[in-house]
């Protein structure tokens, strides 16, 4: 690959920019297929969905809470203004919208006396369907509210000062997805200026500081196309786009961070452009492949969910580092080997050598030069205490994590959706809803029965420019002479739940004016219609107690309607109206058709129930679950007692799918986190092939996440009083196994890389912290710090999110990969390297963990040892075990001298080899690649030679 991009570099950073260049088209357009409503991103048939889809077929005159006015009112007379508001804001909106839309009065509801404090609400229903948009007529609404109050003042005076809101289902949707953007462009900024100024400081140069976040920047680009392609096919939940350009920006600048520098530590080693680039294409290129590898598949597993939400976010996350990573690998090895070491402008390589000379040997430092040799102490210190108190650091880590896991065991997630909006004037509207009403009356449950057969013959009554609705009964439905059928059945499962559950704040189900007027009659010791009528008016919710009032009034014979007296009807339940419809035909179809209970066929019923905790709260929650069971489990269910009547049903509602998506992702993520482990393992076996390292690295991420999510806890349920919304475990448990994966597969196959040149395993880990601890330090203080930008947003779960995992990387990075995994391989010694045989001589070691380029009977000469003609010296043959120990360590070190200078050489023959063979090679050239074959062969020979005579010298010294 190295060969590739080093021939066609000027090709590979044409085609990026080509590919960039079509994206672009599609990118721009991608905000337009994102999702706002995560009830629409649910993908899953659950139990709410399947109630739901029965609701939106079969139910055409259910209540539409999509927008909602709420005015909030003090007094009598600000109760008169905000009706006034409302009339005149029902005519702005005929003038505006015509037919599209219905604006009607939804009542008065207070927690004391509505008639004195309060609030109205005015529902505001789209007829259009999902053929118009609604959500984004709310700025147009807002203003027309303004309007409506301006013109009521007139009449009104109080009408100015009362305070309204727009909102319900559609504005929330609006107002997320204003907050969104408004998030993006405060985030997006401070992420990229943070990553600007830790490259500024890092490589004391202003082109390096540039470059990473730009490559990566292209990147984002090119996934916007990919966010735009699936977004079209099955929607895109909006936070997506937000994660995905953090995790790009922090895990694309890190893949180009460790080329980079990996390329200015090689040239400051003294190699030439062209073999430091190889270099760090081979073996900086091989941490950040794998590192890649295991963040797509952490990723990529996301995808395993039924869920939409979740399934969406796992494959664009996973192919924008995909992206990301390839980016990292082919454009920026291409842009430096064009730019060379003008990408570390203004600085270069000369000045990085003076610096570390003056660092090591005294010299007036800049500031540079400063955290030059604060990072060198730093890491000088943490390798030799790594080192020394390697199992007071185990020791250290099982104390930490004792807390964290009790907390992480013991701690509850939450479903609450509402808690985590961003702050907005629809959550606004919400809280007051939830203040004077109750909390569910926004967000109701819908208990949905599906009957056995059709229980009423629905119609509708064409009166004075109105649909009335009516129901007739049919026997399945209500038997007048026996009072039996679906419709007390229903009434009385209602009163049970009602009668039941204290959380229950009201609960409408099916209705029969006949019932209601005989129980009535019974109550009431009378048979006076005029009497039993007046308190039936009287219990009227207040959303259809006008209709009911204009029925009894029509009935009555009354024919102005503009100043009606329900109370004067003085007739039965089953006087007639018109033709062969009674009151109680009529009435019965406001009551259940009107208000959504019974479909237009008859077949199914929406039993309504709004709860006194917010929506989505634990109570309510708890409560779900409690009426799940009263409804299908066991002999005494309700689906088991009234099995003659309903076939099937369903709890649906918001709440309920918010309960459904929470729990069935949980379930499938307790599979998930399986195969994301055994993939991870199996990747790091393979690539590093080792029993035990790869189990160990899962090992202390999963320490993190425990961690992490205890210190979640701790911060927004002690702190900030907000719940932990139940995906932020999860989708941390999947992010940071593959991004925190990062640290550890870089300084893994750093050490790994030490021991293949001869080091044994503590010198191995030791060079490791000291070369690239820096750079991983860096790369974690990147990618954490651009998470916790998120922190900064309006919505309470990106703030959950960026703070969890933000500070699980840096937990990961700084603490678990710097202090915690160099320990834990200082204990385990070369079993840290033991592994298939297979797999270990591929990377020059034998399966014990030992280095095959030294043979396990070697020696090496002192350090300071002559050379002479090329041959060693001669030496004393070892004899005691510490003397056969010390020889071997010897023999390692000066093996790795001569692997690197054959290394070297070989670069070099195979540039002159490639140059000839194009035919850009003169004479001197010709006898330069002479010349540099005879070297290289004679170091060879000399290293086998070396090898030989090692291991005679140390069978000598054994037979003594």
């Amino acid at each position: 690959m190295a060969d590739v991009i080093m021939k066609h570099s000027k090709a590979v950073i044409a085609l990026w920019l080509v590919v960039l260049v079509c994206a672009l088209p599609f990118g721009i357009k991608s905000g337009d297929v994102l999702e706002y409503d995560m009830n629409s991103m649910s993908g899953s048939s659950t139990e709410a969905s399947d109630g739901q889809a029965i609701i939106d077929e079969h139910f055409s005159n259910s209540i539409d809470l999509s927008e909602i006015l709420v005015i909030s009112y003090s007094s009598s007379e600000e109760l008169a203004a905000a009706q006034a508001i409302f009339v005149e804001f029902q005519n702005l909106m005929d003038d505006k919208y015509g037919a599209k839309t219905t604006v009607s009065n939804y009542g008065t509801y207070s927690k004391g006396d509505p008639n004195v404090e309060g609030i109205l609400m005015i529902a505001i229903a789209n007829n259009e369907g999902e053929s118009w948009d609604i959500a984004h007529e709310t700025d147009n609404i807002r203003d027309l509210v303004k309007e409506a109050k301006s013109n009521a003042s007139a009449a009104y005076p109080e009408a100015a000062g009362l305070t309204t809101y727009v909102t319900g289902n559609d504005a929330i949707t609006y107002d997320t997805e204003n907050s969104s953007m408004e998030d993006v462009s405060k985030v997006d900024p401070l992420s990229i200026l943070l990553i600007f100024v830790l490259l500024g400081l890092f490589f004391y140069a202003v082109v390096t500081a540039v470059v990473p976040p730009a490559v990566v920047g292209m990147a984002y680009g090119i996934a916007l196309a990919a966010v735009y392609a699936i977004g079209c096919l099955m929607g895109v939940y909006y936070i997506t786009q937000t994660l995905i350009l953090v995790s790009m920006l922090g895990a694309g600048c890190d893949y180009a961070i460790f080329i980079i520098t990996r390329y200015r530590d090689e040239r400051k080693k003294g190699l030439s452009h062209e073999d430091a680039l190889k270099t760090a294409i081979m073996w900086g290129g091989e941490a950040v492949f794998t590192s890649g590898i295991s963040v797509i598949i952490g990723f990529a597993a996301l995808a395993l969910c039924d869920f939409a939400m979740v399934r969406t976010m796992g494959i664009i996350l996973a192919i924008g580092i995909a992206i990301a990573l390839v980016a990292a690998l082919t454009f920026i090895p291409s842009l430096l080997n064009l730019v060379k070491d003008k990408i570390f402008w203004p600085s270069n390589i000369e000045s990085y050598k003076r610096v570390e000379d003056k660092v090591q040997n005294g010299g007036k430092l800049g500031v540079h030069g400063h955290l030059s040799k604060g990072s060198k102490r730093y890491f000088a210190w943490l390798s030799r205490n790594t080192h020394k108190h390697s199992k007071l650091i185990a020791i250290a880590l099982v104390v930490l994590c004792i807390p964290g896991l009790y907390i992480f065991a013991e701690s509850e997630d939450s479903a609450d959706m509402i808690s985590v909006m961003p702050d907005s004037e629809s959550v606004d509207g919400l809280d007051l809803i939830m203040t004077q009403t109750d909390g569910g009356t926004i967000m109701p449950t819908y208990i949905v029965l599906e009957m056995n057969e059709s229980i009423a013959t629905v119609g509708s009554l064409p009166y004075g420019g109105m649909s009335i609705p009516y129901v007739i009964w049919n026997e399945h439905g209500l038997d007048p002479a026996t009072m039996t059928g679906a419709v007390p059945a229903v009434m009385k499962m209602t009163k049970d739940i009602d009668d039941e559950y204290e959380i229950v704040g009201s609960i409408s189900g099916l209705n029969s004016w006949q019932i209601m007027y005989m129980t009535v009659e019974s109550a009431l010791g009378t048979t006076d219609p005029s009497t039993i009528n007046q308190v039936l008016y009287g219990q009227m919710p207040s959303a259809v107690k006008g209709y009911v009032g204009m029925i009894l009034a029509i009935a009555s014979g009354q024919h102005d309607l503009t100043h009606i007296d329900p109370t004067a009807f003085d007739a039965p339940w089953n006087s007639y109206v018109v033709s062969e419809l009674t009151v109680a035909n009529i009435i019965d179809g406001i009551l259940n058709v009107g208000t959504g209970i019974l479909s237009d066929d008859g077949q199914y019923v929406s039993v309504m129930v709004i709860t006194t905790d917010k929506p989505m709260s634990a109570d309510t929650m708890d409560f779900l679950a409690e009426l799940r069971s009263d409804l299908h489990d066991g002999d005494g269910s309700y689906d088991s007692v009234y099995n003659s009547i309903w076939s099937a049903s369903y709890v649906a509602g918001s709440s309920a799918s918010i309960d459904d998506m929470s729990k069935d992702i949980e379930d499938q993520f307790s599979m998930i986190r399986i195969v994301v482990a055994i993939l991870l393992i199996v990747l790091l076996f393979f690539i590093l092939g080792s029993y035990l390292t790869p189990i160990r690295s899962i090992i202390t991420i999963l320490l993190s996440v425990f961690l992490t999510v205890a210190l979640t806890h701790v911060v927004f349920e002690g702190l900030m009083d907000t719940p932990v919304l139940f995906l932020i475990p999860i989708v941390l448990f999947v992010v940071l196994l593959g991004l925190g994966m990062d640290y550890e597969i870089f300084m893994t196959t750093k050490i790994r890389e030490n021991k293949i040149k001869g080091m044994n395993n503590d010198e191995a880990i030791d060079n490791a912290i000291k070369e690239a601890g820096p750079v991983i330090s860096l790369c974690a203080l990147l990618m954490g710090g651009t998470f916790l930008t998120l922190v900064l947003a309006n919505s309470s779960m990106l703030k959950e999110l960026g703070f969890a995992l933000g500070m699980g990387i840096l937990i990961d990075g700084l603490l678990m990969v710097g202090y915690v995994s160099p320990a834990l391989m200082h204990l385990m010694g070369d079993w840290s390297w033991k592994g298939p045989g297979f797999l270990t001589r591929r990377h020059g070691l034998n399966p014990d963990g030992s280095n095959m380029a030294v043979p396990a009977a070697c020696g090496a000469v002192p350090a300071d040892a002559e050379r002479i003609g090329g041959e060693m010296p001669v030496r004393a043959v070892p004899a005691t075990p510490e003397e056969v120990a010390k020889y071997k360590q010897e023999c390692y070190s000066e093996v790795a001298v001569r692997q690197d200078r054959i290394a070297a050489l070989n670069a070099e023959v195979k540039t002159l080899t490639d140059n000839k063979r194009i035919g850009r090679l003169d004479e001197e050239g010709e006898k330069e690649l002479e010349a540099k074959r005879s070297e290289l062969k004679a170091e060879k020979e000399s290293l086998r030679e070396f090898q030989r005579k090692s291991r005679e010298d140390l069978r000598s010294g054994k037979g003594q």
